[in-house]
């Protein structure tokens, strides 16, 4: 689907008054659930843009947020499916879907918002831990859906989709939020919500599409892919120098994880992944599948 500029009856949503009002905003959003999601797309589109280039306090920033998730899941929802069984998902043409253009908003946005949280957590009263989860949550979930969708559709995410993932873990870590290598898991918050989980499945995910599964394989993968991602392990490179067809996630490329064809020969920025054994049988067959289906 492609975005369309405004008509001449709606061009006052697009001049964009007091993004920063809270309530205002509120009652635009109210005033699009009844129009076509095609009419209400453009300006909800504009509006994010604009918004993550605005000097915003941060707990202006997170009221917007929490307003605009449930609009652009909705309009997300209301938009085409990729479909995992065609050659272009079920999508012609090249650049961004209006859903992927969506989910980059929202992740652009509050990863902008997750930083200010955190650079004024000292002086700021919205800079509470249980913001600061809510923001993390939904900052991995669109995430998520970024790289999701491209594996379905057999898009590329955006760029730097996969540079931002990895830098917000590597945070995650020096921050001390996740403790890799330990004996004993600890979540990293209290609701239950595991960062490193959540790393590692975008991995499995990322690794996935770069091996071309598509189709069913591709659907089972996503409901599978949590409890690979717990019984999956990230590890230091320098623990594995001279072994062979590794597993490097690299944490100053944009690209998700691949594998090493040789020997290890030295360490790296980054870790080693250590897939549980199902992932791997899982992908050697499912694109074996994916492979058949297509020579067919």
């Amino acid at each position: 689907m492609t975005i369309t500029p405004p008509s001449t009856e709606r061009r006052q949503d697009w001049k964009l008054q007091a993004l920063d009002d809270v309530a205002g905003t509120a009652d635009w959003l109210s005033a699009q659930r009844s129009m076509d999601v095609r009419d209400a797309l453009p300006a909800l589109v504009l509006r994010l843009d604009r918004l993550r280039e605005l000097e915003l306090e941060p707990g202006t920033r997170l009221e917007l947020m929490r307003l605009y998730k449930r609009p652009v899941l909705k309009a997300c929802a209301a938009l085409p499916n990729p479909d995992p069984q065609a050659p272009d998902g079920g999508f012609g043409g090249t650049g961004l879907t209006a859903e992927q253009r969506l989910d980059w908003l929202m992740r652009v946005n509050l990863g902008q918002l997750f930083q200010e949280l955190d650079r004024k957590r000292y002086r700021c009263a919205a800079a509470t831990e249980d913001n600061r989860q809510w923001v993390l949550r939904n900052l991995f979930k669109f995430l998520r859906r970024q790289i999701r969708y491209a594996m379905l559709a057999r898009r590329p995410c955006p760029r730097q989709t996969w540079q931002d993932l990895h830098d917000l873990f590597v945070y995650l870590v020096i921050r001390g939020n996740v403790q890799l290598d330990s004996a004993v898991h600890v979540d990293a918050f209290d609701d239950g919500f595991d960062a490193e989980s959540e790393y590692k499945r975008l991995l499995l995910l990322g690794y996935a599409q770069a091996c071309g599964l598509a189709g069913q394989p591709a659907l089972d993968l996503l409901q599978k892919a949590p409890e690979w991602a717990r019984r999956s392990r990230l590890s230091d490179p320098g623990a594995h120098l001279g072994l062979f067809k590794l597993m490097l996630v690299e944490v100053s490329h944009d690209r998700p994880m691949r594998i090493n064809d040789g020997s290890l020969r030295e360490g790296f920025r980054g870790w080693v992944l250590l897939p549980a054994d199902a992932f791997i049988q899982f992908i050697q067959h499912g694109t074996r599948r994916s492979r058949a289906r297509n020579a067919a």
